[in-house]
C-alpha cells in the first residue's frame, strides 16, 4: 500500500465519520423539533407565566380565568392542557436539550471530526460544502466539486461518501 493509498484511506473514513455525525444530528433535529421550538419561545413564556400574562408563545397557549381573590393560567402545550408546573419542567428540559443539539451539532463541533486528518483541502471543501454533504442522510451522494483538489482528496471523499451510503443510505 502506497503513501498515497494511506492518506486516501485516512480521509475516506474522517469523510465517512463526519457523514454519519451530521446525520445523527439531522435525525436528533427532527426527534427534538418540539423541545427546539419550545427553547425558541422558553423566555417569553416564563415571562408570561411570573406576570400572569395571556397569550399564544409559539406551541404555547395561555389563558388567563379570573377568580376569586385570585387569578389562574390555564396553559396547552402543543394542543395538550398541562399544569403550569408541567409547562416549567418541559421548558427547562427542552432549554437542556436544544443547548445540547446545538454544542454538539454545531458546524465547528462536527468539523472536528475533519480536522483530525490536518488536509487543508479537505477541511476547506467540507467547510465549503457543508450543507451538501446532509445529502448523505437521504441515501443521496451529494454533489461536490472538487475543482482544484489533488486527486487523493477527491478519491478519499468520494469513497468516504460510498462507505457511508453503503453502511447507512438503505436504512434511512
Amino acid at each position: 500500500m502506497s503513501a498515497r493509498d494511506i492518506v486516501t484511506s485516512i480521509i475516506a473514513d474522517a469523510v465517512a465519520d463526519f457523514i454519519r455525525r451530521v446525520c445523527e444530528c439531522e435525525r436528533s433535529r427532527e426527534t427534538l423539533v418540539e423541545d427546539l421550538e419550545l427553547a425558541r419561545v422558553a423566555d417569553e413564556v416564563v415571562r408570561a407565566v411570573s406576570e400572569g400574562r395571556e397569550g399564544v408563545f409559539g406551541p404555547v397557549i395561555m389563558r388567563a380565568q379570573k377568580k376569586p381573590l385570585r387569578r389562574r393560567i390555564r396553559v396547552w402545550l402543543f394542543g395538550r392542557e398541562v399544569s403550569v408546573e408541567e409547562l416549567l419542567v418541559r421548558i427547562s428540559k427542552a432549554r437542556s436539550r436544544a443547548a445540547w443539539l446545538n454544542s454538539d451539532c454545531s458546524q465547528n463541533a462536527l468539523l472536528e471530526t475533519i480536522y483530525k486528518t490536518e488536509d487543508r483541502y479537505l477541511i476547506e471543501i467540507i467547510k465549503r460544502d457543508f450543507e451538501k454533504f446532509k445529502a448523505a442522510c437521504r441515501g443521496e451522494a451529494p454533489s461536490i466539486d472538487f475543482n482544484e483538489v489533488p486527486s487523493y482528496v477527491s478519491e478519499g471523499i468520494r469513497r468516504g461518501i460510498e462507505v457511508y451510503l453503503a453502511a447507512h443510505g438503505a436504512s434511512r
